[in-house]
C-alpha cells in the first residue's frame, strides 16, 4: 500500500482578516445560468490536518485536471478567506494571486486540451465562517460535542479547500485526514487505510470516491464515534453515531437496505457508489445533507423507543438516500434546476413509504406537500419551479422545490400511467449517470421514452407559476338522466399563472355503484355530463387527490357525509373531513366523524376526524374518550386534544392518566394542553410538573412552554423567558421567542430579546429572531438587521434579514 507523504505542519502565525461580505441589504435577484468553464477537474487529493481545538485546518489540496480551451496559461480557483502558501505544478513553485474568492494561478507556459494537469495547493484555514464548522464545549453547553464538520451546499465548500465550486464540473476525490486520537474521520468513498502516530497520538484516516461527484458533496466529519454496520448485498453500510447512541442507531437506521433495494429496483439501475452510511452531528442547520455515500443527519434523528411511537426517521434517510441517484449520480448543472435533486428526493421518499407502509401513506405525504404548496406559492409569492433570478442558489430551496417537485412527479406519474413513467424515468438515469442534466434533459427523456411531448405539462408546472383553482359545481337532469358538472378555473392569470390543462378523474356513485370517468380540463370554463339513472350521492371531483390545486366543490352536507363514508381512498374521506369540519356542530356531522374515529380502517382519516371534533363549539359527550384506546399514538394524541372540549369525570380521569402514563410523549404533550381548558384550577401545577420531566428532543417541555402561555401572566412570562437563554436546548430557545413574540409582542423587552438574539451563535435562534423582528416590524430592529446582511455568513440568515427589513420598511409608509 502507497505510503504518504508528510502532512504539511505549518500553521497560522496570526488571525486572517476577513474581508467584509458584499453588502445585501437590499440586493437585486439577477439573473443565473450555468457557470462558464475553462478546465474539467478529474480528481481532488486533500491531505489535511485538523485541529478541533485551535479551529484549524491545514495541508495540501492536489487538484488534477484537463484544459477546455486552447493555449490554456491560467487556472481559476474558488478560495475563500484561506491563508495560500504556495502552488506547484511537478513540484515547481507556480505564481498566484489570491484576489477576494478566486485563486489566480499562473502557469509556467500554454497548455493544450490533451494535457492533464495536477496542481497542489498548499494553504490553511482558520475557524472559517461556512463550509468547515467547529463545535466545542463552551459554558453554556459544558456536554456539547468535540467535532468538525462540513457543508458544501450550495456553494460553501471553497471556504475550506480550493475547487471548483459549482456544480456543472464533477470529479473523483480523495480524503487523507489527520486528527487527535480518539476522533474518527469520515468521508466519501471506502477507507483505503488507517495510520496511528502513537507518538504524536494522532490518527490518519485516508478515504477515497472513485466514482465522479459534484464537489459540493465532499464531506469531512470528525468527533468521538462508533460504527455501526449493516450492508446491502455487497455493498457496506456504515453509521457511524456517538458512543450512547449504538443501542438506538438501527433504529433510525435498520430500513437502509431495504431502501437501497427498493431505489436500486424501481431505477433498474443499482446503487451507484462503493459504500452507503449515516453520520450524525450537533448544531446542524439542516436536517440532512446527501454528501456522496455518507450522508450527513442532524443527531436528533437518533431516538429512544418511546419516541418511536410518534416519529420515525424514515423520511429522513429515505430523502437523503434517494439523493444518491438524484443529485449525486444525477446532478442539475445549474441551480435553477436544483428540483431535480430536492423534489426527486422528496417524491422518491413518498414512494418509499408507500411501499413498506401502503400507498395510503403515499397519498397523505403527497395531500400534505399539495396543502404546503398552495399556502405558499400565492399572490406576489409566486415563483416558478425553475428559476434563474435570484441573489443567492439558497433563495431556491424552499418547498417550490421539494413538495412542489414531489406533486409534480405525482401529477407526471398520472398523466403517463406506471409503466411510461418508470420507462421514462430510466432512461433519464442511464443517460444522465455521473453526469449533469436540465429540466429540458428530463423533457427529452420522457419524449424519448413514450413518445409524448408534455412541454406544455413542463410549461405550466415547472416553468410558470401557481396552480389551478377549481369551482366545481353539478346539477342531475331528470329528463336525460345524466348529471352535469361544471368546472371553472377561478386563479388569477397573468404572466406567470394561465388556465392548467389536465386530465380529472371524476367519479359518480349512482344508487351504491361507483363508475369513474376521465375528462381533460384546459379551458377557463367546461361542462361535463355523466349518465346517472338516478340523482347521484356523490361527485367525486379528482378522485384520489392527484393535481395540485385549490378545490371550491359546490354539494350538499349529504355528499360529504356520504363521501366520508364510502369514498374508497382515505385521501379522498379526509377531504370529505376538511369540509364537514366547518359544519361539526351539526348533530349528524358528529355522529358520523364518530364513526370515523372509532371505526375507519386508516389511521389517518381516524386522526383527522378527531381534530375535526376538536373544533366543535358545543360540548362533545364522553363518547370521545373511546378515541383514546386507539392503538396508534397519532390517532390517541388527536383524540385527547379533542377531549378539551368535552366535560365530565372521566374526560379528565382519561387526560390525567394520558398526561401521567401514556407511552408516548405526543400523547403526553396533547394532554397536557388539554387540560389547561379541561382542568383550569390545575392547570399551572401540569405545566410546572411537565417542565421537569425529560423526553426525547424536549417534546414535554415544548407542550408544557406553549400550555404555560395561556396565563399570560408575569410568572408565565419569566418562565418561559428563562427558556430563551443560551445554555438552554436550541428547540426550547427557539420556542421560547416565539411565544414571547406571540403573546407578548407589544412589550418592549420582548423586541430588546430579539434584537440581541438576533447575533446569538446558533443558526436556528438568531433566523427565528430576525423572522420575529421583521414581524414586529419596529424600526429599532433596523440596525441589527442591516448588520446582519452583511456580516452574517448564512446566505438564508442574509435573505431573512432582507426580508425582514423590506417588511418594517413597508410598514413605515
Amino acid at each position: 500500500m502507497r505510503r504518504f507523504a508528510p502532512l504539511c505542519v505549518w500553521m497560522f502565525v496570526a488571525v486572517l482578516s476577513v474581508p467584509p461580505l458584499r453588502a445585501q441589504e437590499h440586493a437585486t435577484p439577477t439573473w443565473h445560468e450555468a457557470r462558464e468553464r475553462t478546465y474539467d477537474v478529474l480528481h481532488y487529493r486533500l491531505n489535511l490536518e485538523i485541529d478541533e481545538k485551535a479551529k484549524t485546518c491545514a495541508g495540501t489540496a492536489a487538484i488534477t485536471l484537463t484544459p477546455l480551451r486552447t493555449q490554456f496559461d491560467a487556472v481559476l480557483l474558488d478560495a475563500a478567506e484561506m491563508n495560500i502558501a504556495t502552488v506547484t505544478l511537478r513540484g515547481k513553485q507556480l505564481e498566484f494571486t489570491h484576489p477576494g474568492d478566486t485563486l489566480a494561478v499562473t502557469l509556467d507556459k500554454a497548455y493544450g486540451l490533451s494535457d492533464t494537469l495536477t496542481l497542489e495547493v498548499a494553504y490553511a484555514v482558520h475557524s472559517p465562517r461556512k463550509g468547515l464548522y467547529f463545535v466545542q464545549p463552551d459554558s453554556g453547553y459544558p456536554l456539547k460535542q468535540w467535532q468538525v464538520w462540513s457543508q458544501g451546499e450550495q456553494e460553501d465548500n471553497h471556504y475550506w479547500f480550493p475547487c471548483y465550486d459549482f456544480p456543472n464540473d464533477k470529479a473523483t476525490s480523495e480524503m487523507i485526514a489527520t486528527v487527535r486520537e480518539p476522533l474518527v474521520a469520515v468521508s466519501n468513498g471506502r477507507l483505503v487505510d488507517t495510520k496511528h502516530d502513537a507518538r504524536r497520538k494522532m490518527v490518519t484516516y485516508h478515504w477515497r470516491e472513485d466514482k465522479p461527484h459534484v464537489s459540493y458533496c465532499i464531506s469531512l466529519v470528525v468527533g468521538q464515534y462508533v460504527e455501526v454496520k449493516d450492508a446491502w448485498g455487497a455493498v457496506p453500510i456504515s453509521n457511524f453515531v456517538y458512543p450512547h447512541q449504538r443501542a438506538d442507531a438501527m433504529r433510525s437506521f435498520g430500513k437502509t437496505p431495504k431502501m437501497i433495494d427498493y431505489f436500486s429496483r424501481m431505477t433498474q439501475f443499482p446503487y451507484p457508489w462503493e459504500k452507503y452510511g449515516h453520520v450524525v452531528i450537533q448544531d446542524f442547520m439542516y436536517a440532512g445533507q446527501e454528501n456522496v455515500s455518507i450522508s450527513t443527519l442532524t443527531d436528533g434523528t437518533i431516538h429512544d423507543s418511546r419516541a418511536q411511537l410518534d416519529q420515525t426517521s424514515d423520511n429522513l434517510v429515505a430523502h437523503e438516500l434517494a439523493h444518491q441517484w438524484w443529485g449525486d449520480l444525477v446532478s442539475f448543472r445549474d441551480w435553477s434546476h436544483s428540483w431535480l435533486s430536492e423534489g426527486f428526493a422528496s417524491y422518491f421518499d413518498f414512494l418509499f413509504q408507500g411501499f413498506d407502509k401502503g400507498d395510503d401513506e403515499l397519498d397523505r405525504l403527497v395531500h400534505e406537500a399539495q396543502t404546503s404548496v398552495a399556502a405558499a406559492d400565492v399572490g406576489d409569492r409566486r415563483r416558478p419551479t425553475v428559476c434563474s433570478r435570484f441573489v443567492s442558489p439558497s433563495e431556491l430551496f424552499d418547498n417550490r422545490i421539494y413538495g412542489k417537485g414531489a406533486c409534480v412527479l405525482h401529477m407526471m406519474r398520472f398523466t403517463l400511467g406506471d409503466d411510461l413513467f418508470w420507462k421514462s424515468l430510466r432512461l433519464y438515469v442511464r443517460e444522465h449517470a455521473y453526469g449533469s442534466a436540465t429540466t429540458e434533459d428530463l423533457k427529452i427523456a420522457v419524449e424519448e421514452a413514450t413518445g409524448y411531448n408534455l412541454g406544455w405539462f413542463f410549461d405550466e408546472w415547472l416553468y410558470r407559476a401557481g396552480y389551478p383553482e377549481f369551482s366545481v359545481s353539478t346539477a342531475w337532469d331528470q329528463a336525460t338522466r345524466s348529471v352535469n358538472v361544471t368546472v371553472r378555473q377561478t386563479q388569477k392569470c397573468d404572466s406567470l399563472t394561465g388556465i392548467f390543462r389536465m386530465p380529472v378523474d371524476i367519479e359518480v356513485w349512482v344508487h351504491g355503484t361507483p363508475t369513474t370517468y376521465r375528462v381533460e380540463v384546459d379551458q377557463a370554463e367546461q361542462h361535463f355530463s355523466f349518465p346517472a339513472y338516478q340523482e347521484p350521492q356523490l361527485v367525486l371531483f379528482d378522485k384520489g387527490n392527484h393535481i395540485l390545486k385549490k378545490l371550491n366543490q359546490q354539494q350538499p352536507p349529504s355528499a360529504w357525509l356520504f363521501q366520508l363514508g364510502h369514498a374508497d381512498l382515505p385521501v379522498d374521506r379526509v377531504r370529505s373531513i376538511e369540509e364537514l369540519r366547518w359544519i361539526v356542530d351539526s348533530a349528524a356531522v358528529r355522529e358520523a366523524m364518530m364513526t370515523a374515529l372509532l371505526a375507519d380502517r386508516s389511521w389517518i382519516v381516524r386522526r383527522e376526524a378527531a381534530w375535526a371534533l376538536g373544533d366543535a363549539r358545543t360540548a362533545l359527550s364522553d363518547s370521545i374518550v373511546a378515541g383514546y384506546g386507539d392503538a396508534d399514538a397519532r390517532v390517541r394524541a388527536a383524540a385527547v386534544t379533542a377531549m378539551r372540549n368535552a366535560p365530565g369525570e372521566t374526560v379528565l380521569k382519561t387526560l390525567r392518566h394520558a398526561f401521567e402514563k401514556d407511552s408516548s410523549y405526543a400523547v403526553a404533550g396533547a394532554a397536557l394542553r388539554s387540560l389547561q381548558v379541561a382542568d383550569t384550577a390545575h392547570a399551572r401545577a401540569y405545566c410546572l410538573e411537565a417542565l421537569q420531566r425529560p423526553s426525547q428532543n424536549e417534546a414535554i417541555r415544548n407542550a408544557a412552554l406553549n400550555a404555560l402561555s395561556v396565563f399570560h401572566d408575569e410568572q408565565s412570562y419569566d418562565a418561559i423567558r428563562s427558556f430563551s437563554r443560551y445554555g438552554i436546548d436550541r428547540n426550547l430557545r427557539v420556542l421560547s421567542l416565539t411565544i414571547l413574540a406571540r403573546e407578548w409582542k407589544e412589550r418592549p423587552d420582548v423586541l430588546s430579546l430579539m434584537i440581541s438574539m438576533a447575533a446569538d451563535p446558533s443558526y436556528h435562534v438568531r433566523r427565528t429572531a430576525i423572522d420575529i423582528l421583521g414581524n414586529l416590524g419596529s424600526p429599532l430592529a433596523l440596525p441589527v438587521l442591516r448588520d446582519r446582511t452583511t456580516v452574517d455568513a448564512e446566505s438564508r440568515i442574509v435573505k431573512a434579514a432582507r426580508d425582514a427589513i423590506d417588511k418594517i420598511e413597508k410598514a413605515q409608509h
